[in-house]
């Protein structure tokens, strides 16, 4: 059975959400407690949307698989994850686990995930999968995961916006420097009417872009940073230069809008043409909330020769219960909804492209892909060939650290302290983060 599983432990380093009720989605999957006992258990988290999409890939592999029984779990995003937890600490969790990156180490490391090296490449195929997804679903060396989707970080822009102001669209070639310049320009040529850019000094997945712009990491191992007090300094001074000149948004405008709310983003707000974009977000997230048109590019670089910071990520994995009584079954499932075309061609791009090669091309060669549809079908396709390494999976105190950047950005935004000390408890208050968890 192995070493319990604590789910204080589960839910540490800021990883706990307010409990909810589950949205079990519509479909005709077989649900808990009118489940037969050896019904395979999946659980999944997101919005209706995604939950009714999600499950109705449950009926298709129960109809192309006549002996398979499938018990569709959904629950709401806010909830997910405390129930998670209770439901391993109790010994009754799902067999397949929806899971994230930033949760991967901590449950790897805390036992409650199965490793898939065993059924490689026999039940389950790894071999479509870009190496740097498979790396982001490893702990200590085992692959404890399978991506379903794939999301692309890049600069998103307000077409319609430039077109008014009379500047030429990004072609994604920019350095930091040239990125700087550009959002400067914006509010220029536009007399003030836009700043240039959102501001992301407290969004880690910016920083990590920075530092791996200048050939180093946001994390050295899961229990320490891997850049320089310098190259932080230097993130900082970046932003509060372009803020002084209209560069990028105040400080009251940024606090109005962390990554992830759409409604209130700059770029959705009109309040700044340029700003950070994953690919799953593109559609739903951007372009839906504004008549402009909307388009990604690539993400700056250190100069004109250096490598591209980009890498792919998963949006999110599939993994396998540890302590599962039907993981042969299981694991037989969780290949199929990662691989086959079916599942690609139904999830389309709900959380973003499909991460299997397979799966892309499948979808690629659909005939009704809309226009949305292509624009990141294609920005992915052309970023993977230009995308580096990808580091490891996410320390466990990783989203306790992000808290801790939007504090200290925001300290230095509003001149409640200086960037010296900021960045001094930061790296303090963070390093003592990474060393516990």
């Amino acid at each position: 059975m192995g070493r319990p599983i604590s789910r204080r432990t589960l839910l540490g380093a800021g990883l706990a959400a307010a409990v909810s009720a589950p949205f079990v989605s519509a479909c005709s999957a077989i649900r808990p407690g009118g489940a037969e006992a050896d019904a395979i258990r999946f659980s999944s988290y997101g919005d209706p949307t995604k939950l009714k999409i999600r499950g109705s890939l449950a009926d298709t592999y129960m109809k192309l698989n006549p002996d398979a029984k499938i018990a569709f779990e959904g629950t709401a995003t806010a909830g997910y994850w405390d129930k998670l937890a209770t439901q391993m600490a109790g010994g009754n969790a799902p067999d397949v686990i929806n899971i994230d990156s930033p949760r991967m180490a901590q449950y790897g490391r805390a036992g409650a995930l199965q490793a898939l090296d065993g059924y490689v490449p026999g039940t389950v195929q790894s071999d479509q999968f870009d190496q740097s997804l498979l790396v982001q679903g490893q702990v200590d060396g085992k692959q404890l995961g399978l991506p379903v989707a794939t999301a692309t970080n890049g600069i998103g822009y307000d077409q319609t916006v430039l077109e008014e102001i009379g500047l030429k669209a990004p072609d994604g070639t920019w350095t930091w420097d040239d990125y700087a310049d550009y959002a400067t320009e914006v509010h220029d040529a536009s007399k003030g009417k836009y700043f240039g850019a959102e501001d992301p000094s407290g969004d880690p997945a910016f920083l990590e872009l920075f530092v791996r712009s200048r050939g180093e990491q946001l994390y050295s191992g899961a229990t320490d940073f891997g850049f320089s007090r310098d190259t932080l300094q230097d993130w900082f001074a970046y932003w509060s230069k372009l803020r002084a000149a209209g560069g990028c948004v105040t400080a009251e405008i940024a606090a109005q809008a962390e990554y992830g709310d759409w409604p209130n983003s700059p770029l959705v707000t009109k309040k700044a043409p340029l700003g950070r974009i994953s690919t799953p977000n593109l559609s739903g997230g951007f372009q839906s909330l504004t008549d402009d048109v909307v388009q990604i590019t690539l993400v700056p670089r250190a100069s004109k020769s250096g490598d591209y910071p980009h890498y792919p990520a998963a949006s999110s994995y599939l993994s396998l219960n540890a302590r599962s009584a039907k993981a042969d079954e299981a694991a037989k499932f969780l290949n199929w909804f990662v691989n086959s075309k079916e599942a690609a061609l139904t999830l389309r791009l709900i959380s973003g492209p499909p991460a299997s090669t397979a799966g892309r091309e499948a979808l690629a060669g659909s005939g009704d892909l809309t226009p949305d549809e292509k624009k990141v079908l294609d920005f992915t396709e052309m970023a993977l060939t230009k995308s580096t390494p990808a580091p490891g999976t996410a320390p466990a105190a990783n989203t306790a650290v992000a808290d801790l950047l939007l504090k200290a950005s925001q300290d230095i935004a509003f001149e409640r302290a200086s960037a010296a000390k900021a960045i001094d408890t930061f790296l303090a208050d963070g390093k003592k983060a990474l060393a516990s968890s």
